[in-house]
């Protein structure tokens, strides 16, 4: 089946024109397919999945939100027998980028601790008003986050992770801590909407503020497992400060809008960031060690290492014992010795260069990236940039304001940082990135300063930037 033409004839359908562009996005690990399509000035996302439940349920999802008032993205049309839906654009920037977008000294600064507050107190808002008059035969494949829902992670998390990392544990006292853990869980009431993936690439950010995405996997549960999705999310690497102010802010503000004592709430917190991170886990394991993904590879290590520090903090009010020596257990295993080997230090050189005057390439191991930046828009012409190189203040804006460059820029930074896991298996040790344009000063400039800070972020690597032109 043609997808792109499946969507373009219910574009047409709808709006009795095509759309004067039409672009596939990058997809994720899902099996939904979405594409931007431009026409008459407007930007629109046409989604196909072939999961029809799933489409009802983030569709209809979708329009009750919005009658409460809620950040979620407007569903503009649905075409249920075709698997097709239209929906507002929110743009390319979801928290994971911004936060890779911000230099290192301001990536987890008192701006970014206000949106984690917004972001927690939107979460309240979405768990207690986005429950009442929902339509829970949408929900699916479980109406609430059940007994069987926490034995499916529970056992992908065994059979997905602990398994396939060769982790030693007893079976019959496994089961048992599972046990203790589901009945502790359940203790806990199902009265709230759960969102079920509330982490830091389904939440958008538009014009500074949150927007969220990807709750069709929504259900009945507790309020404790979204705000540990968020922030223990162990591919954004969020501090415990930050970790910290955000749950209690959110066990605060939910309390207050409850009635529930917060102590309660408190009481179940760890055990819910428990069997959030075992899904992870087994989410990890699967994609990673099973297909060999290597971005779901490489977030094997921090994920472990948040679980043994959860332990180790005593926020787990329960006694699992072998749950806890099985995670122990793991960073002795060659598997993830070889995990934690393949993130040892990694040199990226960056590099801007100007195309009329040529650029000197590196041979040394094979490892790196030339991007063309002339596709972006020039400052050059424009008189009130006269004397100006991309590493000025007023460029930095002119470009921070610009959707196209920021998504260029994003998109560079994932190409780079997916490729690091492969890299580091054969060996390299350092890899050159350079950004070209026409003369060398501007866009270029501007690119290798933002994509080299957002790869500084990254654990296990150092990034060092030279600019040819400016450098002469």
């Amino acid at each position: 089946m043609d997808i792109r033409a499946t969507v373009e004839t219910e574009y047409i359908k709808w709006k009795g024109r095509s759309p004067e562009t039409m672009t596939r996005l990058p997809q994720s690990g899902s099996d939904r397919v979405y594409f931007r399509l431009i026409d008459r000035g407007d930007h629109i996302i046409g989604a196909y999945n072939p999961s029809r439940e799933e489409n009802d349920a983030f569709v209809g999802f979708s329009n009750h939100f919005r009658s409460k008032d809620l950040p979620v993205p407007e569903i503009y049309t649905y075409y249920p027998e075709q698997k097709v839906y239209f929906l507002e654009d929110l743009g390319d920037i979801n928290l994971f980028t911004w936060l890779a977008l911000r230099s290192e000294d301001e990536r987890f600064n008192s701006e970014t601790e206000s949106l984690f507050l917004t972001i927690a107190s939107d979460l309240v808002r979405i768990q207690t008003e986005g429950i009442k008059g929902l339509d829970l035969t949408l929900c699916y494949p479980h109406k609430s986050f059940d007994r069987q829902s926490i034995v499916w992670d529970m056992n992908y998390y065994k059979y997905m992770f602990l398994k396939l990392i060769a982790a030693p544990f007893n079976e019959i006292r496994l089961e048992r801590d599972f046990e203790t853990l589901t009945r502790f869980l359940l203790d806990a009431g199902q009265d709230y909407f759960l969102f079920r993936d509330f982490q830091t690439a389904n939440i958008m950010i538009r014009d500074g503020k949150p927007w969220y995405i990807d709750y069709q996997g929504g259900r009945c549960g507790a309020p404790q497992y979204d705000i540990a999705s968020l922030v223990y999310d162990a591919k954004a690497f969020i501090p415990e400060h930050i970790r910290n102010r955000t749950m209690e802010h959110h066990l605060t503000l939910f309390s207050e809008t409850t009635g529930i004592p917060k102590a309660r709430l408190g009481k179940f917190s760890g055990a819910f960031t428990l069997i959030r991170l075992m899904q992870a886990l087994g989410a990890f394991g699967f994609r990673g060690l099973h297909e060999n993904k290597p971005t779901f590879t490489e977030s094997i290590v921090p994920a472990v290492e948040l679980m043994n520090q959860l332990f180790e903090s005593g926020e787990v009010k329960i006694d699992v014992p072998e749950l806890r020596n099985a995670s122990r257990a793991v960073p002795l295993q060659r598997k993830f010795r070889a995990l934690s080997q393949s993130q040892e230090l990694m040199k990226i050189s960056v590099s801007s260069f100007s195309y009329l005057k040529g650029k000197e390439v590196n041979y040394v191991n094979g490892g790196g990236f030339v991007f063309d930046c002339r596709g972006l828009r020039n400052p050059a012409s424009m008189p009130e940039f006269s004397g100006l190189t991309g590493r000025d203040p007023e460029l930095a804006e002119f470009y921070g304001n610009d959707d196209e460059a920021i998504a260029f820029a994003g998109d560079c930074m994932s190409i780079i940082r997916n490729s690091l896991p492969l890299m580091r298996r054969k060996g390299v040790t350092e890899i050159f990135v350079s950004f070209g344009c026409v003369g060398g000063i501007h866009r270029s400039v501007w690119c290798a300063a933002k994509v080299g800070s957002m790869l500084s972020g990254m654990p296990a690597v150092t990034v060092e930037v030279t600019h040819t032109e400016l450098n002469r």
